[in-house]
């Protein structure tokens, strides 16, 4: 039985989920707390928060997206038009999340100096918000430099992940328009693949994803797994989450990392327990505020974390234990806080269906609303 895209798209927003909560643990307990408490680098932190795979396994998911909705598309819209939804499908949600970020530097509830003097993390708090709270600047990274490499003033430093993902696509949109590409795409995903996995190798995740969706578009890949191949793919799963926590924990480069997100992201493609693991309420609800989830742990990082290191290290309680304590509740706070947020990136969906509608059809803009 061949599964049903939506399905497939579904498993893949919880898949996207899991991966941003992985991302928000590892920020909020393994970088935080790791120089001041190394002894909360363990086993179970890494495996539970092992942030690099999981980027890598969020990028994949990107690229196969992407991709199976785009490539031999006859309806897909011009380049231009590509390029200005895929921006503003990013930057409206960055917007608002730098918004924030700003806000709370200029109510003074950042005090990441203090927190770096207490935890001791030369790149981490010891490199965040380093200037003043400026507009202009603000309104700069949002729209501008959170697609550039990093630069000083760096409102959510976090986003560097956004640099691949608008230019990955830009690259995929211009491959899957060409005729030519569209004929024979696999050369120069290939040749991307492994100039990005030399130079910059998270970014070949990207490509690695529209090289499967390709695959399974051309029947190279099957769209689902018989069961011998579910089991092997389950095996697979469990084996690479386990690699993946020992990379973690001897720090291994980041073509590792890359090499076990993709591995991650086919083996749950394929595995038919991890499928339904990932259809689940919770895993489907964090797939909703995936997005948001990674877009404002920044802004808890900075000012609840950081207020709850300094008011604990004044008060002489600032432990392992107290430290613990102080990442599960920005935790806590990234996902209340994420679906508060909701609504930003509900309407950059919204704005962006109705960019559609109106392009297909000026007229629909002026038509009166039913129901």
């Amino acid at each position: 039985m061949v599964a049903a895209p939506e399905h497939r798209l579904a498993v893949l927003d919880g898949l996207r989920g899991w991966a941003a909560l992985s991302v928000v643990i590892y920020h909020c307990l393994w970088q935080t707390f790791g120089v001041r408490f190394p002894e909360l680098h363990t086993f179970v932190a890494a495996l539970v928060g092992n942030g690099i795979v999981a980027v890598a396994v969020f990028l994949t998911i990107s690229g196969y997206v992407l991709t199976l909705r785009r490539w031999r598309n006859p309806d897909n819209p011009p380049l231009l038009v590509a390029f200005l939804r895929r921006y503003v499908r990013l930057t409206v949600p960055i917007i608002a999340a730098t918004a924030l970020v700003l806000l709370l530097m200029a109510l003074g509830l950042t005090p990441t100096r203090e927190a770096h003097r207490i935890t001791a993390m030369p790149q981490w708090y010891g490199s965040f918000l380093r200037f003043d709270p400026h507009l202009g600047s603000a309104i700069a990274f949002a729209f501008a430099w959170t697609y550039t490499w990093p630069v000083a003033h760096n409102y959510n430093p976090f986003l560097w992940t956004m640099l691949i993902e608008l230019w990955g696509s830009f690259a995929l949109f211009v491959l899957s328009q060409n005729e030519h590409y569209q004929r024979e795409p696999y050369s120069p995903l290939l040749l991307l693949t492994a100039l990005t996995l030399l130079m910059f190798p998270l970014a070949a995740c990207f490509f690695v994803g529209a090289l499967v969706a390709l695959a399974e578009r051309d029947g190279l890949l099957p769209k689902t797994a018989a069961p011998l191949g579910s089991f092997l793919a389950s095996m697979a799963l469990l084996t690479l989450l386990l690699v993946g926590a020992f990379a973690q924990l001897l720090e291994r480069d980041l073509r590792t990392y890359a090499l076990i997100g993709t591995g991650i992201f086919v083996a749950a493609r394929y595995g038919l327990p991890a499928q339904r693991f990932l259809s689940l309420g919770i895993s489907q609800f964090l797939g909703r505020i995936s997005f948001p989830l990674y877009l404002v742990q920044f802004a808890v990082i900075v000012s609840l974390s950081a207020n709850l290191i300094v008011l604990t290290d004044a008060n002489a309680t600032l432990t392992a234990t107290s430290a613990l304590g102080i990442a599960a509740l920005s935790v806590a706070a990234s996902l209340a806080l994420a679906v508060l947020f909701l609504p930003v990136e509900l309407g950059t969906l919204a704005l962006l269906r109705r960019f559609d509608r109106r392009r297909r059809d000026p007229r629909a803009s002026v038509a009166p609303a039913t129901g």
